[in-house]
């Protein structure tokens, strides 16, 4: 009877033994199933950007604007530094500048920069030193890198050169890294108000963007929005804004521009 008992709490132990491993086992799989489903779902979703918002309204971009601004520092500078640091970036994204820096001086403050004017795209690369107050109220002198990129052609590396511009910038140590990039198309003609709100309503769409603010108007067409999948964006009395979409008509040339722009669009349109 003893015998008998002995073996039935062993088994029982084994039993239950077993049972906890097994429960472990199938939380396990569970856990690698979710991560697996993650990690498929983060692959198989599509990236979202503004050249692709465009796309999905069929429109032929004309060109692209990128402009990246970050603060330098107010370490010292000389003419010759701001030189070699202008040219290293020109270098860094295959553009030959060496013939092409011009500085400008205003007091202690100045700006040098290279610019280069082509059929396909237009650079400009600049270094502004201006005087700035610190929290103390003593003034030193900063440093801004900018850089200003122009493609109307292959507009397929576009977000490539964004995307080692911001390399650059981060090896170089440059902080508050600001991007700002534009799309404009034109359209022959003067476009209707219905088919100006189907293009903009479209890439606002495509970006999965929320309206904060809007204007449509045929004279002042102006659309502001918010999108999570960007990841630039400004605040405007409390409202996050990353997507500008604006559309004029150009009498002289008898066409429709459209803009779209992340954060805001930079200029005027």
């Amino acid at each position: 009877m003893n015998t008998r008992s002995s073996f039935s709490r062993r088994l029982k132990s084994l039993f239950v033994g077993k049972k906890s491993k097994f429960t472990i086992y199938v939380i396990g799989v569970l856990w690698i199933a979710v991560i697996m489903q993650v990690a498929v779902n983060s692959m198989l979703k599509p990236e979202h950007n503004i050249l692709e918002a465009f796309v999905s309204t069929n429109a032929e971009v004309s060109s692209f604007e990128l402009e990246m601004v970050a603060n330098y520092g107010n370490q010292y500078l000389s003419e010759s530094d701001k030189k070699e640091l202008i040219l290293y970036v020109a270098n860094q994204i295959g553009l030959d500048a060496s013939k092409d820096v011009t500085i400008n001086r205003n007091g202690n403050e100045s700006e040098v920069y290279a610019q280069k004017k082509g059929k396909n795209a237009e650079t400009l690369i600049k270094i502004v030193s201006m005087d700035k107050e610190n929290q103390k109220g003593l003034t030193n002198l900063n440093h801004y890198l900018i850089v200003n990129l122009k493609l109307y052609k292959n507009m397929d590396s576009a977000l490539k050169y964004r995307d080692i511009l911001k390399k650059i910038f981060q090896d170089l140590k440059a902080s508050d890294i600001q991007t700002n990039m534009q799309l404009c198309s034109n359209y022959k003609g003067k476009l209707s108000l219905a088919n100006m709100n189907k293009i903009a309503d479209s890439m606002i769409d495509s970006l999965e963007g929320k309206i904060a603010y809007e204007n449509r108007k045929e004279n002042l067409f102006t659309i502001y929005a918010y999108s999570g999948l960007l990841d630039e964006y400004v605040t405007s009395l409390g409202t996050k804004i990353n997507i500008h979409v604006a559309i004029n008509y150009d009498e002289t040339t008898d066409s429709t521009n459209v803009y779209l722009g992340t954060p805001v669009i930079n200029g005027g349109y």
